[in-house]
């Protein structure tokens, strides 16, 4: 009877600890820049970020992908296909390559005005492709809203 106590403890904290390192949502703003940011809280665990330098009316998209994957590319730039509900853009995302840790990333800028981002505000999820690789990113809780109007000049 102990050892069926101990087991389901175990498992109802290992539930709850898995529960509190799933990605989230947050929308950090300063005068300076605003970034709205998909990962887990306190770590640097991050799906993929959209982000601003404020009032510049420029949207940067950041997807992280590791580092063995970009450098096999062997060139500075890659396609990066963004979906959200019925729109699609490809972009010639820039390659920064990180010599400190295991992912590098993809980067894009667009204007505040770009259909796309008007497509996250009302979809509820949105995929990017990098090089054959998609990955799909939920928008429960993303407050693109908030986001542009930190990015908005005025």
């Amino acid at each position: 009877m102990y050892r069926s106590l101990l087991v389901l403890t175990a498992l109802v904290l290992a539930a709850g600890h898995a529960l509190a390192q799933e990605r989230e949502w947050s929308l950090d703003a300063s005068e300076q820049e605003a970034y709205l940011i998909f990962g887990v809280a306190d770590s640097e665990d991050v799906g993929v970020s959209l982000w601003c330098p404020a009032h510049k009316d420029v949207v940067n998209l950041f997807v992280p992908r590791p580092t063995e994957e970009l450098q096999k590319l062997g060139r500075k730039h890659v396609a990066m296909v963004v979906k959200a509900g019925e729109e699609t853009a490809t972009f010639a995302g820039k390659i920064e390559i990180s010599q400190d840790g295991p992912n590098s990333s993809v980067e894009v800028e667009m204007p505040v005005t770009h259909p796309l981002l008007k497509a996250l505000e009302h979809a509820d999820r949105f995929s990017v492709e990098i090089d054959r690789h998609e990955v799909v990113f939920p928008l429960y809780d993303a407050d693109i809203e908030g986001l542009l109007d930190n990015c908005r000049k005025g």
